[in-house]
């Protein structure tokens, strides 16, 4: 009788072990059939049904056809410049006059090549100065005239500065400086001056004369910008200047910079991109040459 219950006794144990040992190896099964990796596919991926796929290793992938979509290189901001480069903003409430426009003419007899004697200014050739002596920009071709002339006027066409220049078969971007004495007022803020540079062809008949012009309008400076330039290096001071259409002081600056380093890569990139702003890239490498002017005593307008 014992050894009967005893036996049945067994028999119920070995039914509840084999009972934990199913469903042990369907558990097993389960978490097998989730993490599966599917079998690969033919055809292009991602293309045909049957659920997400693996994606193929980037760099199997072809290199995109031109004209393709890409991602743009991340752009480096370390130089505190834009990524076009420095650039000129012409500010919106400079008028523009009939006779200001740049153009193009036919080179005179005593100018050699195919570009007039230039004015480093923006388009509608007005610029803006902070200067009370501002320097005047202008590039000088290849010529046979010996002198050229640089007069200033002011709003009422009264001449207050004149000067005569060697040029000695000079030819580059020059600059005349107005000079700060007391026989020369500063330049009035809110006012705009006419200046002309001249090249003399025929000391004996004026009429062969090559002349450029521009308009300088001196303005004030706001506190936020006197706080900016104090803070700022010199490239950082002509990205100032020029991004809020202070466009002479943004040339002189740069131009006495490459003066001091004329072997500076980042000053000559940042020359190119200014003048190539206004459209005058092709005299970005023209070299800087200093011619100095013949002594010459400022004319005070009359009263």
């Amino acid at each position: 009788m014992n050894q009967m219950k005893r036996f049945t006794k067994f028999l119920l144990n070995l039914t509840s072990v084999s009972s934990m040992l199913l469903i042990a190896t369907l558990d097993v099964s389960q978490f097998a059939v989730v993490g599966q990796v599917s079998p690969p596919t033919r055809g292009k991926p991602g293309t045909e049904p049957g659920g997400p796929r693996v994606a193929p290793n980037i760099n199997d992938k072809p290199l995109p056809k031109p004209g393709g979509v890409r991602l743009a290189p991340p752009t480096l901001w370390n130089e505190r410049t834009e990524p076009e480069g420095l650039r000129f903003v012409q500010p919106t409430d400079d008028a523009v006059s009939g006779d200001a426009r740049r153009g193009t003419s036919a080179a005179a007899s005593c100018v050699k090549g195919k570009r007039d004697v230039t004015a480093l200014v923006p388009e509608n050739k007005i610029a803006r100065t902070v200067s009370e002596y501002p320097v005047f920009f202008f590039y000088l071709p290849q010529t046979d005239a010996t002198q050229a002339e640089f007069v200033l006027q002011d709003e009422n066409e009264k001449q207050i500065y004149q000067t005569t220049l060697k040029i000695n078969n000079s030819s580059g971007v020059t600059g005349v400086s107005i000079p700060a004495n007391g026989n020369m007022s500063p330049l009035q803020v809110g006012k705009n001056y006419r200046w002309f540079v001249t090249l003399i062809c025929d000391p004996q008949d004026r009429s062969a004369d090559v002349s450029e012009q521009g308009i300088l309008r001196r303005v004030e400076l706001s506190a936020d910008i006197r706080s900016k330039l104090e803070k700022a290096d010199v490239r950082e001071k002509t990205f100032i200047y020029a991004q809020n259409g202070i466009w002479q002081d943004a040339l002189s600056t740069l131009a006495a910079a490459r003066l001091a380093n004329p072997k500076d890569a980042k000053l000559t990139a940042d020359w190119a991109s200014l003048l190539d702003s206004v459209k005058l890239g092709e005299i970005a490498t023209e070299p800087i040459v200093q011619i100095a002017p013949e002594p010459s005593a400022p004319i005070e307008p009359q009263p």
